[in-house]
């Protein structure tokens, strides 16, 4: 019996002791935390995914990746299980944004090719596209892809993304221009013109 199988008043003493062991690298610890937890973020998660399976299991693994890259924050944490669940929503609210995003870019696409008949051609020029831009992103420098995301993954405005980044409204203006200039001239090269217009309106703002 594991040490949360006792659910009781030491429940949360039982935590802090698999929690303390994890931050000194103990990894038995930590695969009873996520052989306990993993299974209630799954009931949590699965509704939320429209019921994928996959997403759900992806969501969760990356959560717990992240708590292991960076175990050390552990010794901060009073409760694992309100934690736990807080992250498990922030996660989903990043699947959903990126879904958005990408259904973004669909529907300008689709909007700029009307007189185009929808067919599984169209589909694949889409993927083949959203999938070089999302490669354009990846290629810019760190700060650059930072201001890039949270402007437009997480639509925030230039003055939040100064403030959450803490330097000027000119240097996000600045790094924000290069970015897109950047992933403008990556899908000239790398994708037919008449194609990636629409990305390239979208990247304009």
């Amino acid at each position: 019996m594991s040490l949360l199988d006792k659910r009781s008043n030491n429940e949360l003493a039982a935590e802090r002791e698999l929690m303390q062991r994890c931050v000194e690298g103990d990894r038995q610890a930590f695969a009873t935390l996520y052989s306990h937890y993993a299974p209630l973020l799954y009931k949590a998660i699965y509704p939320l995914t429209n019921k994928s399976k996959e997403d759900s299991e992806e969501i969760i693994q990356e959560l717990f990746v992240r708590i292991w890259d960076k175990r050390d924050n552990m010794l901060t944490i009073q409760s694992f299980r309100p934690f736990i669940f807080r992250l498990a929503r922030n996660r989903v609210i990043d699947w959903y944004r990126k879904r958005e995003t990408k259904k973004s870019y669909r529907t300008f696409y689709s909007e700029n090719h009307r007189d185009e008949a929808v067919s599984v051609a169209d589909d694949l020029l889409f993927e083949e596209y959203y999938a070089i831009a999302m490669e354009a992103i990846a290629k810019l420098p760190p700060r650059q892809k930072q201001i890039f995301n949270l402007r437009h993954t997480e639509e925030l405005s230039l003055g939040e993304i100064a403030g959450e980044l803490r330097i000027s409204l000119h240097a996000v203006k600045k790094q924000l221009y290069q970015a897109i200039r950047f992933v403008r001239e990556y899908l000239h090269k790398h994708g037919e013109w008449l194609v990636s217009v629409p990305f390239l309106f979208f990247f304009g703002n």
